[in-house]
């Protein structure tokens, strides 16, 4: 009589990790019916398994760093991480919150501005960063080497006589 090794009580998903819908656009910040759009229109990569979609959190970070608000909280990033970069108080609580996930629409609201004043300091701040890192200090250049002669006499200056006569 043969004997069979017991089922194991817990078999590995490999599926685990992945987010299923409603997850993945709470993830991204935005709504079902917008999430299933951007799906739809394959601008956002997920695996159907039957009648479900499944993402990756990798995918969705993404997409997340491929749109414009992505680019902004990079730039929010980077600039609150450059200690060089002058900001002024009002550009630093803005780059603070969109590094803690607002969007500038709220941030405008909350600073009781417009968000057209919130846009014109993050183009300020974008200016800013831009002009640190193309005038950042570029390492210093090597001399050129110069080769050894083996004669004694100088080297024949420009517009003095022929060395033949």
């Amino acid at each position: 009589m043969a004997l069979r090794k017991p089922e194991p009580s817990h078999r590995p998903n490999p599926l685990s990790g992945y987010l299923t819908t409603r997850e993945a656009a709470n993830h991204l910040g935005m709504s079902y019916w917008h999430f299933m759009h951007l799906v739809e229109a394959e601008r956002i990569p997920g695996i159907r398994v039957v009648d479900r979609w499944l993402f990756s959190p990798a995918d969705l970070e993404a997409y997340r760093r491929s749109t414009r608000s992505g680019e902004i909280t990079e730039l929010a990033r980077r600039a609150l991480s450059l200690p060089d970069i002058t900001l002024t108080p009002r550009q630093q609580a803005i780059c603070q919150a969109i590094a803690d996930g607002q969007r500038p629409a709220e941030i405008a609201r909350q600073q009781q501005q417009s968000r057209q004043a919130v846009h014109a300091q993050l183009t300020l701040i974008r200016e800013k960063v831009h002009s640190f890192l193309t005038t950042a200090p570029k390492p210093p250049a090597r001399a050129p080497r110069r080769r050894s002669t083996f004669t004694s006499s100088p080297p024949p200056q420009l517009g003095s006589a022929p060395l033949m006569e």
